[in-house]
């Protein structure tokens, strides 16, 4: 590798160095404070970094808390394929996939709080499946929960935010029970609240 090269490596990995620092700095505002109480300014103090190198990387508030939902979402998508969920028959699916939902939103109190927020604010409607869900191959046994043809869907037909007040949203808000209370139930019932959410939707 040539010189030019190493310093244009060098200065790519010091920019999502300093991207990723943001996104944190947001994250924990954002988790501590709400979207109000998380203005620019804060996060480049938290992040240690100018607002003009902010700007640099966002060219706005709105901008920056759409790019750290799509980050977020990136590893809480990837924490629903913990265990292969993809190769289990589509009950057993369900239930792995809300388990390691169930055990994202313990180990990640910060993202779990943002996610919940993002979803429920004006940043975000949620009118219809994920594109990422319907374009990633991992999780067309999700996909097919919500098949073109109502007939054939192996759920109820409900809008896809109830679906995911009834499933996730359970996980989202059992996690933060057990947290809030320094307590985790045991596999044996969380498997039993998993496969009653299971019971809510499907036909």
């Amino acid at each position: 590798m040539n010189v030019q090269s190493s310093l244009i490596g060098e200065a790519a990995v010091a920019s999502k160095d300093k991207r990723t620092t943001i996104f944190q700095a947001a994250l924990e505002l954002i988790a501590e404070h709400g979207f109000h109480g998380a203005p620019m300014s804060l996060v480049a103090q938290r992040a240690g970094v100018s607002a003009g190198i902010i700007y640099h990387y966002f060219a706005s508030k709105e901008e920056l808390i759409h790019e750290l939902y799509r980050h977020v979402e990136a590893d809480f998508s990837r924490a629903l394929l913990i265990g292969s969920p993809q190769s289990l028959p589509l009950a057993k699916a369900f239930t792995q996939v809300w388990l390691n939902a169930y055990r994202f939103y313990r180990t990640h109190p910060q993202a779990a709080r943002f996610l919940e927020q993002y979803k429920h604010s004006p940043y975000h409607q949620v009118t219809a499946l994920p594109d990422e869900l319907l374009t990633n191959g991992d999780f067309a046994f999700i996909a097919q929960l919500f098949a073109a043809d109502p007939a054939d869907r192996p759920i109820k037909d409900f809008p896809f935010d109830v679906i995911y007040e009834l499933t996730l949203g359970v996980a989202a808000r059992v996690a933060y029970h057990d947290a809030a209370n320094q307590q985790a139930l045991d596999d044996q019932l969380l498997e039993q609240i998993a496969a009653a959410c299971w019971q809510a939707i499907a036909r």
